[in-house]
């Protein structure tokens, strides 16, 4: 009875607290249903994102094996074509006009069939200008063979309007070469063939950089390219230990882009895609350029190559985005697709989860007004916190720490170094002639100069030095870990920072100001108290001033 008594009265002269244990109650309850079927959405939208990118992922691949297996044949073919010579007038056509131009500086042979591409070349000569390039008499007629093969196997191909954007060739090291579609520029034979043997996706190949003899992708700024860069699959062409020449394709990077446009356009969940090579350098997106959500910073790009050196998928949370990613089996590259909030907003999961969250905003409006109020007191409070603290410890004119701030710091650095056996410097300086700068052009002018100064000594210490105004124009810095000589080195070169400059005091007025310079060392002044070493240091000042100003003094 006595119980019941009590609760009766608690609840009549607290009615606010019963109101809100009530509501609080209800709140928890609604926001953890809420917070389980919001869970049960992420984990869903995470899985669509992967099943998405890997379904692209899967379908570039599988037109990237397509390139490459079309390379294998081609290779396969020429090597069939050095040993069962093609018979007929075409050949005697190919082999007699190599003969009669061979010694041209530039020319061209026609493959003698519709729609192949014309073989081109430079002269002997030119070939014996280069150590990487040779042609051997006995070798060099099975190798053109088996480039009018290849001639006529891209004719059949371009004829089926297979990939007809992209770019197949053959680079040979005996000087010449063949390509479905011309190279881009305008220079002559002997320049375009000079820029293909010059190349990195041809200089690849050697056996020293290729010794597996298998397809190597490139990805890299090649200005000669419309797009700027150049994605290039190569392979080495081999007979009998000896390389011939590359044969490589050329993929048109719009026809990247399309490719995961249109993949893109199947899916509803939002996001953009982005090609990466295995540098994490962009090849291809979906998106504009001017898009700041696909920018990845150095730090991004670090984070996403550390997760891939775990496996070949996965996903990850920078800010606001979700990054999904997935490595290439046929190319050296990861597709990466992004999602910001406001994408996913506007896919069925987004609408799925605004939904949930009105659900829950019915639920805690009353509290959410009350939530406002507060946050906003909190703010305010934090603010004047911050503000407070501020003016605690840094001085408002120079922005560097104040005396008090600045001697605590500089008691525990002190006594940081004396534990770990550390040299530990003070300099201490004084503004010369700062009086006559007042009462020559105002307490604004020498304001002026003291915020300059400041900002002077600021940028010329390193991360862990520590300056501080102690007076009214004396300033303070810390050196921990530095010797004296250290030391004295950096006071040098305040000094002659200060005093090389001139300072605009007024609109038609410069000044150039000095400063004089005391320093002190822990161990070789036999204290690690910072008030001693500091008194050191103010001593050695005023006999720098003595001694005629502007300059440093660490002894006496």
């Amino acid at each position: 009875m006595p119980d019941k008594l009590l609760i009766s009265r608690w609840r009549t002269k607290n009615p606010i607290r019963v109101v809100n244990f009530c509501f609080c109650a209800v709140f928890i309850f609604s926001t953890l249903l809420t917070w389980r079927e919001g869970v049960i959405l992420q984990d869903a939208f995470i899985s669509s994102q992967r099943n998405q990118l890997d379904s692209i992922a899967t379908a570039m691949d599988r037109n990237l094996q397509y390139s490459v297996d079309k390379l294998l044949f081609y290779r396969a073919g020429m090597r069939y074509a050095m040993h069962n010579l093609l018979e007929g007038p075409q050949t005697d056509a190919l082999i007699a006009g190599f003969k009669a131009e061979r010694d041209k500086p530039e020319w061209t042979l026609p493959t003698g069939r519709d729609l192949a591409p014309e073989i081109q070349g430079v002269s002997d000569a030119f070939i014996g200008q280069s150590t990487l390039l040779e042609r051997d008499d006995a070798l060099l007629y099975s190798e053109l063979n088996a480039t009018l093969a290849l001639g006529h196997m891209l004719s059949i191909a371009d004829a089926r309007a297979e990939r007809p954007e992209v770019r197949t060739f053959y680079v040979s090291r005996a000087g010449f070469y063949l390509t479905n579609l011309p190279f881009y520029g305008h220079g002559s034979i002997p320049e375009l063939y000079y820029q293909q043997v010059s190349s990195r996706w041809f200089l690849d190949q050697s056996r020293r950089r290729n010794p597996g003899r298998g397809v190597r992708w490139l990805h890299g700024r090649d200005l000669s390219m419309p797009t700027g860069q150049r994605v290039t699959a190569s392979i080495p062409l081999d007979d009998k230990g000896r390389w011939f020449g590359v044969l490589a394709m050329d993929f048109p990077i719009g026809a990247m882009r399309d490719f995961l446009k249109n993949a893109l356009n199947d899916d509803d969940s939002g996001g953009e895609i982005l090609l990466f090579d295995s540098q994490l350098s962009p090849i291809a997106t979906t998106a504009s350029g001017s898009d700041t959500a696909l920018h990845f910073t150095a730090q991004d790009k670090a984070m996403l190559a550390r997760q891939m050196e775990l496996g070949n998928e996965g996903d990850a949370r920078m800010d606001t985005r979700f990054i999904t990613w997935a490595k290439l089996d046929y190319f050296d590259g990861v597709l990466v697709k992004v999602t910001t909030v406001s994408q996913s907003a506007e896919g069925k999961f987004g609408k799925v989860a605004m939904v949930l969250g009105l659900l829950w905003l019915l639920f805690t409006a009353m509290l959410f007004l009350s939530w406002r109020v507060i946050v906003g007191m909190v703010r305010n409070m934090l603010t004047m916190q911050r503000s407070l603290k501020w003016r605690a410890w840094y001085d408002t004119l120079t922005r560097l720490y104040n005396r008090g701030a600045f001697f605590e710091r500089a008691r525990m650095a002190a006594k940081t170094c004396f534990a770990q056996s550390e040299p530990f410097s003070v300099i201490q300086l004084d503004l010369d002639h700062f009086k006559s700068i007042n009462d020559r052009y105002g307490h604004q002018a020498g304001d002026k100069v003291l915020t300059w100064a400041a900002g002077m000594l600021s940028r010329s210490l390193r991360a862990q030095d520590v300056a501080g105004r102690v007076g009214g124009e004396e300033f303070c810095v810390i050196l921990p870990g530095t010797t004296a000589d250290g030391a004295r080195q950096v006071a040098e070169r305040i000094r002659q920072r200060i005093n090389s400059q001139e300072i605009l005091v007024r609109p038609d007025t410069t000044i150039r100001i000095s400063v004089s310079v005391g320093v002190s060392e822990a161990r070789r002044d036999g204290d690690y108290d910072f008030e001693h070493l500091q008194s050191i240091a103010d001593h050695r000042l005023y006999l720098a001033k003595q001694r005629g100003r502007n300059q440093v003094c660490d002894e006496g």
